[in-house]
């Protein structure tokens, strides 16, 4: 945890005894996660048909290892969470607009909440 803050440690004589142990390692991995986010600075976007491809793979790798239902409620569990939310940024992004998405989700949760609604 010490390896990933910006703000420098001082250790003293009620410092914890976990800070104590790995006090020498700490500025190495300070480095590490440097160098690695730097990395992921310097890495290329993948473009949405490179992200499509390699989810459509791993859909297939995985395919029979998934339960839809368990992942679709978890998603709906969120999403419930945040429906005010993102049915307010749907309803601004205009490429959200174009595809309706928010009337979308809105049939989707009156569904799911087995709702009747005026949509």
């Amino acid at each position: 945890m010490d390896s990933c803050t910006v703000a420098e440690h001082k250790l003293g004589r009620d410092s914890p005894i976990n800070k104590l142990l790995y006090a020498r390692d700490i500025p190495r991995y300070k480095q590490m996660v440097e160098r690695y986010y730097a990395d992921i600075r310097q890495t290329i976007s993948a473009s949405d048909q490179e992200m499509n491809s390699a989810l459509a793979e791993l859909s297939r790798n995985y395919s029979g290892e998934l339960n839809y239902l368990v992942a679709l409620h978890e998603l709906y569990k969120y999403i419930n969470k945040y429906y005010d939310q993102i049915i307010t940024a749907l309803e601004e992004d205009p490429t959200a607009q174009k595809m309706q998405l928010g009337y979308r989700l809105q049939q989707i949760a009156a569904a799911v909440e087995n709702k009747v609604t005026d949509l």
